[in-house]
């Protein structure tokens, strides 16, 4: 414990409110399959809990690494359907160990993009990182990331793959794909059109090279008539913004 806490009261009081707060959402989750989950991994709570009063009944996750979003959505939603995407053949395995036994949930191992083609995943120092595109400067400077290989991954449009699979439209669609959220999203435009929610994890920061901006994001969603409703619970306030989870609901 720092000992300033002693005497600022201002800065204890600060420290007890945030450590309530991390506790009271953490007991959400008490004697439910997300019980494990740690606050790194309920960021996309509260978006949760607001997109489900839209009347959620089927979900894409696109970017689900080892499931552990798919875990706190189906917790939160635990009628919904999940589709879930995750190309790197770890992660796949991570998936498994994660929603094994659950039911409607389906792992798709494809990456969506703007085309059907086979590229390369490159895969970082912190796999959770890799991504289609190179890492920019930026990502070594804030996170320390390199890049260790490359893997061959096979990449579908959302919308091609939605009408080859038979899959029923999202309600709700969860995109975290490292810099590359604007490809995926172009590339599903008619499923787009049925969606009532989107939770994205955005960067504010060029983290990748050539990856798209927060104000052209925003600029491509709006025109599909979505709009920014809410910020993540842990996004801070009052200093730089690196990344935040971000939820946009139709208009």
């Amino acid at each position: 414990m720092r000992l300033e806490l002693l005497w600022n009261l201002r800065l204890l009081c600060e420290r007890l409110a945030t450590a309530s707060l991390r506790q009271r959402r953490l007991r959400k989750l008490l004697n439910t399959p997300a019980r494990n989950l740690s606050l790194g991994h309920i960021e996309s709570l509260e978006l949760l809990e607001m997109a489900a009063v839209k009347g959620i009944n089927v979900i894409y996750d696109i970017g689900a690494n080892v499931g552990t979003w798919t875990l706190l959505a189906k917790t939160v939603i635990p009628g919904a359907v999940v589709e879930a995407f995750e190309p790197l053949p770890a992660h796949q395995d991570g998936f498994a160990k994660t929603c094994g036994g659950m039911s409607g949930i389906t792992l798709h191992p494809v990456a969506l993009g703007p085309k059907n083609a086979t590229m390369p995943l490159r895969v970082t120092s912190f796999s959770d990182a890799s991504s289609i595109l190179p890492i920019a400067k930026a990502s070594h400077d804030h996170f320390g990331l390199t890049e260790v290989c490359q893997v061959p991954i096979p990449v579908r449009r959302l919308d091609d793959y939605c009408l080859t699979e038979n899959f029923r439209f999202a309600d709700l669609i969860k995109v975290d794909v490292q810099g590359f959220e604007l490809e995926v999203l172009s590339g599903g435009i008619s499923v787009l059109a049925h969606t009532k929610a989107l939770i994205v994890e955005v960067s504010f920061v060029k983290l990748y090279e050539n990856q798209c901006t927060f104000p052209e994001l925003c600029s491509f969603l709006e025109e599909q008539d979505f709009r920014i409703h809410a910020f993540g619970a842990s996004t801070p306030v009052g200093t730089p913004l690196v990344q935040a989870d971000v939820l946009f609901l139709k208009c």
